[in-house]
């Protein structure tokens, strides 16, 4: 892709108003460009220790393990995808099985999970976003606000396959219910997104304690008034989360590309 920029990034997270325990995670290191948004289930104990395992393994991963002297890839790569894809995805595997082992060896872990949103840059490959679960990544390019992942959740796997609306499809699933996330079996598979940056793009990965508690267009809002300053940004969303109730942990990790 060839385009180099200078590249700001924040993040905030928050019980809410209706949790006793944060379950929600991230792990940023901007000057890795890697940035990492988990939210784990599985009670107060294991959300908790599923999402700050999954963000730090993630990030262990990217940071320090890939780099080492006589690296292996622990997990197969696919010739088709770029090195930082490979990376995001083998990255996201490491994670599912440090939370999966946890989950069978600690009694007060089993059945914990985490959804996670896995992000990287490189000149080369661009913007790539691993995804679990229903934790999301949108995009603001000027004033239009765009989601580039996909929940992995009944919701949408009624919508996508039942050609249900999302009214019905919500009916009909009750309950948030995720389908994929980290830990809940031996072996996960990340969906993979890529972007091309351009100037002035803000990349907003949140939990769903925002996105299910602040409209699109509200966030959209936010962002274009706030994104000047990255930090209260994440403030203002955090704030309007709650505000409209808070009925969940709230996470939000901000990447702002700038012309170099």
């Amino acid at each position: 892709m060839g385009r180099s920029f200078r590249i700001l990034s924040a993040a905030a997270t928050d019980v809410g108003l209706a949790r006793q325990v944060n379950e929600d995670a991230y792990a940023v290191f901007p000057e890795d460009r890697v940035w990492v948004l988990a939210d784990g289930m599985g009670g107060h104990v294991g959300g908790r220790v599923a999402s700050r395992i999954a963000a730090d393994a993630v990030a262990d991963f990217m940071v320090r393990w890939r780099r080492e002297p006589g690296f292996v890839w622990p997990f197969e790569i696919m010739e088709s995808r770029s090195h930082d894809e490979n990376c995001i995805a083998n990255a996201v595997r490491v994670a599912n099985v440090r939370v999966y082992n946890r989950s069978e060896t600690d009694e007060s872990c089993t059945g914990m999970g985490t959804t996670v949103v896995a992000m990287t840059y490189s000149d080369d490959a661009g913007f790539v976003i691993g995804h679990v679960g229903d934790s999301r990544c949108y995009r603001l390019r000027g004033d239009e606000l765009t989601l580039l992942t996909r929940d992995h959740s009944l919701v949408n796997h009624l919508m996508q396959f039942y050609h249900l609306t999302e009214q019905q499809a919500r009916a009909k699933a009750g309950k948030n219910v995720i389908v994929r996330a980290v830990g809940l079996e031996d072996d996960v598979e990340p969906e993979l997104t890529v972007d091309a940056p351009a100037p002035f793009d803000l990349y907003m990965a949140c939990s769903d304690g925002l996105s299910e508690m602040v409209e699109d267009w509200i966030l959209q809002n936010i962002l274009i008034g706030q994104q000047d300053n990255l930090e209260d940004c994440a403030q203002a969303l955090i704030r309007a989360a709650n505000q409209n109730g808070g009925n969940d942990n709230i996470s939000v990790v901000l990447v702002r590309f700038l012309p170099a």
